[in-house]
């Protein structure tokens, strides 16, 4: 039973990590935080090719909300690469739209020249 359980968590985590995407070497050109009522929301533009977003977001952005654990750290970075217009943003994404319904879901940022 105990070997059935990790198999299908091992599963679980192959199928949510091949569901992500990267944007790599990209400057952020928007960023801002809206109140939606229950949580926050995080919305992050960038410049360059958005052709391989997710056909769910109709925006063009990405969005991640309050109730994810990482949400202020992402707030910070977000918002200092933007202030310092630093050009080497990486962005990890999923291909859904599950923090606002037309902006593809941030998971993770990278700024500088550090590998993930």
């Amino acid at each position: 039973m105990k070997e059935i359980i990790i198999t299908i968590a091992s599963l679980m985590i192959i199928n949510s990590v091949s569901a992500a995407e990267y944007f790599r070497e990209r400057t952020i050109v928007g960023a801002g935080v809206y109140y939606s009522g229950t949580k926050s929301i995080l919305f992050v533009d960038i410049d360059g090719d958005k052709s391989t977003m997710s056909s769910c977001a109709t925006t063009k952005r990405f969005a991640i909300d309050s109730n994810t654990p990482n949400f202020k750290e992402m707030v910070s970075i977000v918002m200092t690469a933007y202030a310092t217009g630093e050009e080497s943003v990486d962005l990890i994404v999923n291909t859904t739209c599950n923090h606002w319904g037309n902006a593809q879901d941030l998971l993770g940022i990278k700024i500088g020249k550090m590998p993930w």
